[in-house]
């Protein structure tokens, strides 16, 4: 009679907890979500030998036993990134917590409690979608004759779903879609969006320029903004100032290299001078040794040896 009157209970929690699940629950990938779901029920859990399971569809992806409060197992299916509190049936807060959340985790989720031989009730119906946020924009900018045609160009990417992008001139006016150009792809292997953007305008070279990325799921606005000639004078600036240093540098080169070979020159020259006089006194001494006298030679007496 207990579980029966139980069992109705269930029910009656189940038909008010699966109309608070409408509203989807946003998660964020590579973040963690909490799919709630809390039994407000009178009946003290702690006197039942109980068991719960989360579903993802029809796939099982968390059970857990508890016998007079005391949790006696959980067990995850096929994954290790989800959580449920051990003082779930004290508590009667089941929210599970889904860690490291991937794009594939977008579904229906359920709570499933049961007594133990009986039928399980559903309880909560939690509905979980997944975005992604976008890298920072990236804005280059073409500027044409002062007036004339400008190309900007706009890119982002590594988020989800596919964002809503527009532009902006002197922040407040968008000019017409006609001079628009929008890529959207998604990134290989895997299901991320890249974004490009392209805008060909005639403005004046001073003219700011803003590209604006809205992720609404996530209710996330990134903005990008050029400002004409002015972002691209300390580059041009310093190019110039470079292209003279360097050509500085090479004359200065240049000259040391001449005078190195100069001055290497002249100590060839000199060192070749002084091995030629050497080589001349060494040959005087040398003839001077082997001069005898021989008239002296000859009227030496001869003797025996």
């Amino acid at each position: 009679m207990t579980e029966t009157w139980f069992g109705a209970l269930l029910l009656s929690v189940t038909s008010v907890t699966s109309v608070q699940a409408d509203e989807c629950i946003v998660g964020v990938i590579g973040e963690h979500a909490l799919l709630p779901c809390v039994y407000s029920g009178v009946k003290n859990l702690t006197s039942f030998r109980i068991s719960s399971e989360w579903r993802r569809g029809m796939e099982t992806v968390h059970t857990a036993v508890w016998i007079e409060g005391q949790v006696d197992n959980q067990n995850v299916s096929n994954s290790i990134r989800t959580t449920v509190s051990s003082l779930a049936s004290k508590t009667g807060d089941f929210s599970m917590e889904l860690n490291d959340i991937h794009l594939s985790d977008t579904h229906n989720y359920s709570f499933h409690l049961k007594l133990h031989g009986e039928k399980s009730y559903s309880l909560c119906t939690v509905c979980l979608t997944v975005a992604g946020h976008f890298s920072h924009p990236t804005l280059l900018r073409e500027n044409g004759v002062d007036g004339g045609k400008s190309r900007l160009f706009c890119n982002s990417r590594g988020g989800f779903p596919a964002p809503s992008i527009y532009w902006l001139v002197n922040h407040t006016q968008r000019p017409p879609e006609t001079l628009v150009t929008t890529f959207i792809n998604t990134l290989p292997q895997s299901k991320l969006y890249n974004i490009t953007s392209i805008l060909s305008i005639n403005i004046s070279a001073d003219t700011a320029v803003t590209c604006v990325i809205e992720n609404d799921l996530l209710n996330e606005t990134l903005t990008a903004t050029s400002f004409g000639v002015r972002s691209n004078t300390s580059v041009v600036r310093l190019s110039e100032h470079m292209w003279a240093f360097s050509a500085a540098l090479c004359v200065v080169v240049f000259m040391l290299v001449a005078v190195s070979l100069g001055f290497q020159k002249k100590w060839d020259r000199d060192r070749k001078r002084k091995k030629h006089r050497c080589g001349d006194d060494s040959s005087s001494e040398g003839t001077g040794m082997i001069v005898f006298d021989l008239e002296q030679w000859a009227s030496l007496p001869e003797t025996d040896v």
